[in-house]
């Protein structure tokens, strides 16, 4: 579902995910990684 809105991500908040990602890595399997990425996808699309 398109709404016309792009999303303009700032660098912090950009800054922020990259952080949050590698923490992630970390401490998530890879098929808990690929859950969550589809999951920031579809709520970024909603948004």
């Amino acid at each position: 579902m398109k709404s016309g809105y792009k999303i303009l991500w700032t660098d912090h908040a950009i800054s922020e995910l990259k952080e949050t990602i590698e923490y992630l890595e970390n401490k998530w399997t890879e098929r808990e990684l690929r859950r969550f990425s589809a999951k920031l996808d579809h709520t970024i699309e909603l948004i």
